[in-house]
């Protein structure tokens, strides 16, 4: 380590030292006072008599004792520190300039001293000196000799898979006396406690093809950690501690295919990150932290076929970033934060069939965004804002076989959505806003088996909006506002397996007569037999919809369907006439659905009142 260094650790380390002994002398606090009049004595003294010149401490020793510093700054209480800062010189120049101790420190050191940060910077400085400093295992020759040696270590040595793992066993450093030939093809570190390499650890292992440092607690990576390993094929560092990482690290890695870095903390992507790993044919960056998706992120991955950006903070996709992956067949942006994509965006990736947008804050779909993606098979665009989406937006996807709309904005399907993707098989436009369907709005689905349209707002719908669903086996229209079903809703369905029709407020009159008679006739394909309910009227209310027959769900209820009032009760001595109330209400029914005469009705009606009134006398 450098002797600069090693001064500027130093200057550190004496400044925090000085914030400390400040402290001690303004300390009420006795358990305070004793822990640092220690750290004075033992540290402040000896370095303020010697002076940084002298100074025998070396960059391990100070860094140290820094930790341990900070440590103990952590722990005091806000008063004792705060009362350091309201009389420190740069707080007496903040009031001298007319700010007020409010503004200047808030009654916090944090507003002046900022410990986390610091300690941030102390811990990536530890890192570093480590990565250069720290002991590294023995590199040897490939031969059968060395190989017995690799083999009689304190982690496993495989000489015919020339493999070797330290799979789950604490380390917190490599194992200096492990001897690793330099012919190995596989290593294995995961499920340990590393929070560093030495920047020559893998130096030399020109054959290695797979290299797992997964689930450690890595911070920091020497840029040239991998300059070595040419022939390395997948790279796994998933679930470690990574913030920043250096553009050159991945550069020499000209045969990489695969490269898992999900689950750190990464915040931004340095624009040539990936230059020159040009085999890359999957990368993975799900759950990290980053805003930001560079255009010329992927400008060298001519071969990538998966890209994983899921569980990020990633706000806006603009143009030129997917310009060259043609041959890209998975791409997920799943939870982040976007709210804006420019409409080329997907322009170039006519080999992808899976798209993942779902957890986002879009709002709306343009009619030329998904343009191009003629192989694409599954777009999930699930739980975003979208009110409103172009009637032409998936015209081009011919081959689209999933798409999740469900828990969106939306109020209607615009016309003519589904006339070009006749290959669509799977539907899901649940928890909307959807409050009627159109007869056309299904149009064009001749191949669709599953709809979900549960948790809309659906009072009615018109009775042709199913028709076109000739292969449907599964639908859910359960938790609406369904008071009927239109008589022949589910006529032509004939491959319907499983409907969920519960959780709406049936209204249990007439024209549930369709409805009841359906399902006494295919009770079997109710979605886990779950019966839809009435709501009412009266005291039909509680009752299953599929046990009333006609003269629970019409009788005496046929004047309140012709706006008579007040509406008459049912009868319980019926009296057999020539034109019962029955025979008058079939006859009504008739007029609806059979295109009945209204001089027939009137006829009828005037004889069934003349009939009435002569019973009555």
């Amino acid at each position: 380590m450098s002797s600069s260094l090693n001064r500027i650790l130093v200057c550190l380390l004496l400044l925090l030292l000085l914030v400390l002994d400040y402290s001690l002398v303004h300390s009420q606090q006795s358990k305070d006072a004793q822990s640092l009049e220690e750290f004075r004595q033992r540290y402040l003294m000896p370095l303020l008599s010697a002076g940084t010149r002298n100074c025998t401490l070396n960059a391990c020793e100070t860094l140290r004792i820094m930790s341990q510093l900070l440590l103990l700054i952590k722990a005091l209480p806000n008063d004792t520190m705060n009362s350091f800062m309201a009389s420190s010189p740069q707080t007496a120049r903040s009031r001298s300039s007319g700010q007020s101790r409010d503004s200047s420190a808030n009654g916090d050191v944090t507003s002046i001293f900022n410990l986390s940060e610091f300690d941030k910077r102390v811990r990536q400085i530890e890192s570093r000196l480590r990565s250069v400093e720290q002991p590294i295992w023995h590199l040897a020759s490939g031969s059968e000799l060395e190989w017995n040696h690799c083999t009689s270590g304190v982690c496993r040595c495989n000489p015919d898979t020339k493999s070797f793992t330290c799979w789950n066993t604490n380390l917190k450093t490599v194992p200096v006396s492990q001897v690793i030939p330099m012919n190995m093809v596989a290593i294995d570190l995961s499920r340990n406690s590393l929070s560093t390499l030495h920047k020559d650890t893998f130096r030399g292992l020109t054959l290695l093809k797979q290299l797992d440092i997964s689930n450690n607690v890595l911070d920091f990576l020497p840029f040239d950690l991998f300059q070595d390993l040419d022939s390395l094929l997948q790279l796994r560092i998933q679930n470690n501690k990574l913030e920043d990482i250096d553009p050159r690290t991945f550069w020499k890695l000209r045969n990489l295919n695969l490269l898992d870095l999900n689950k750190n903390e990464i915040s931004l992507l340095p624009e040539s990150l990936f230059y020159h790993a040009q085999r890359l044919t999957v990368i993975n960056l799900c759950d990290n932290q980053i805003k930001n998706f560079p255009p010329n992120l992927l400008r060298d991955q001519l071969m990538l076929e998966e890209l994983d950006m899921s569980r990020n903070r990633i706000e806006e996709l603009v143009s030129g970033s997917m310009r060259y992956q043609t041959k890209l067949k998975a791409l997920d942006f799943g939870l982040n934060q976007i709210a804006k994509i420019d409409d080329d965006f997907f322009e170039g990736l006519t080999s992808l069939r899976t798209l993942m947008l779902h957890n986002n804050r879009i709002t709306s779909i343009s009619g030329t965004i998904f343009n191009n993606l003629v192989n694409l098979v599954t777009l999930d665009l699930t739980m975003n804002r979208i009110s409103h989406i172009d009637g032409h937006a998936f015209a081009e996807l011919k081959n689209l076989n999933e798409l999740f709309l469900g828990q969106n904005s939306m109020c209607s399907i615009p016309s003519g959505l589904f006339l070009q993707v006749s290959a669509l098989t799977r539907l899901t436009l649940f928890s909307n806003n959807l409050t009627t369907l159109e007869a056309n709005d299904f149009k064009g689905l001749t191949s669709l088996k599953i709809l979900m349209l549960n948790n809309n707002v659906l009072k009615h719908f018109d009775a042709r909006a199913f028709e076109p669903l000739t292969q449907l086996e599964k639908l859910r229209i359960d938790s609406n506002k369904l008071m009927y079903l239109p008589t022949g809703a589910l006529h032509g369905l004939d491959k319907l397996v499983a409907v969920k029709l519960d959780k709406n407020p049936w209204h249990c009159d007439c024209r549930a007569l369709y409805l009841a008679r359906w399902i006494r006739e295919f009770v079997v394909k109710l979605w886990d037999g779950q019966q839809p309910m009435c709501r009412g009227p009266g005291d039909l209310g509680g009752h299953e919809v599929g046990l009333l027959r006609y003269d629970d769900l019409c009788d005496g209820q046929w004047a309140s369907m012709l706006s008579l009032s007040p509406r008459l009760p049912v009868r319980t001595h019926r009296i057999s006439t020539p034109m019962n109330y029955t025979d008058y209400f079939n006859l009504y029914l008739k007029h609806i659905y059979n295109s009945t005469t209204d001089e027939q009705l009137k006829e009828a009606e005037i004889t069934s009142v003349a009939i009435k009134k002569v019973h009555v006398d």
